[in-house]
């Protein structure tokens, strides 16, 4: 099994909170491209994007993508080492995190990881 050996302070380095800033940022775009595209579809009564079409919005979707999985995955981590939270708060996180991805992610960040941050700085 692989043990990777991240420490509290690369996770709540200032390098690493502008990197899940711009990535939570990168979710929202992501989540209003989703539905854009979807309505656009639905408005036009077409079943798929025309070629160039496509191509552009695939090429809106490449970093985004990427913004929503460094956010996932920083915030699982998180959730696994670092949440010192209930155990249930932790099951709620748990079931959104797992299953109301990209939502419960940023929500996630938001509420839980954010708060922590501050509360930290606050105490520093």
């Amino acid at each position: 099994m692989l043990y990777l050996r991240i420490s509290r302070s690369w996770l709540f380095s200032q390098t690493a909170q502008r990197i899940y800033f711009t990535s939570s940022l990168l979710v929202f775009a992501f989540i209003g491209t989703l539905i854009g595209v979807r309505m656009a579809l639905a408005a036009s009564g077409a079943r798929s994007l025309a070629g160039p079409a496509s191509s552009v919005v695939r090429m809106l979707l490449y970093p985004e993508v990427t913004g929503v999985a460094v956010l996932w995955i920083g915030m699982w981590y998180f959730w696994f080492g670092f949440d010192t939270s209930h155990y249930l708060k932790k099951a709620v996180w748990f079931v959104l995190l797992g299953f109301l991805a990209p939502f419960g992610t940023v929500l996630y960040y938001f509420f839980v990881y954010r708060h922590l941050v501050e509360a930290q700085s606050q105490d520093a």
